[in-house]
């Protein structure tokens, strides 16, 4: 029975010896145009069978996926105050989204802040 177990454990640790390798993954950006990016919406009027070849047409794509940047969101003020160097007014903004950062205006200190307005997603 011990020559058989040892011969098993052997064998796993000479396997798994032989097939150990190491791995290195490497992460792309893929930076896509709009032609090439997925469909959202596909057509689905479909034309029926005397007026194509049994019907086998191809269906074409409606709406393409837009980058998530390249819309806009809601800002709405959170914080305002003076700024004592420069004597202007601060407006700190917080962009409706996940993960999105705050948005710092300055302006006259004579000046309100307003209180919510349309903003990009990124501080581009």
């Amino acid at each position: 029975m011990r020559v058989v177990v040892g011969t098993f454990v052997a064998v796993q640790v000479l396997v798994s010896a032989f097939c150990a390798q190491l791995a290195f993954a490497g992460g792309r950006t893929y930076q896509g145009s709009e032609s090439s990016a997925h469909c959202t919406l596909w057509s689905s009027d479909r034309l029926r069978w005397p007026q194509t070849i049994l019907g086998r047409e191809k269906a074409e794509c409606r709406r393409r996926a837009v980058d998530s940047t390249a819309g806009k969101t809601q800002c709405r003020l959170i914080k305002t105050y003076i700024d004592k160097e420069s004597g202007e007014r601060i407006c700190i903004y917080k962009r409706h989204g996940t993960g999105l950062e705050e948005l710092t205006l300055s302006m006259s200190a004579f000046l309100n802040c307003q209180k919510d307005f349309i903003c990009k997603r990124t501080a581009k």
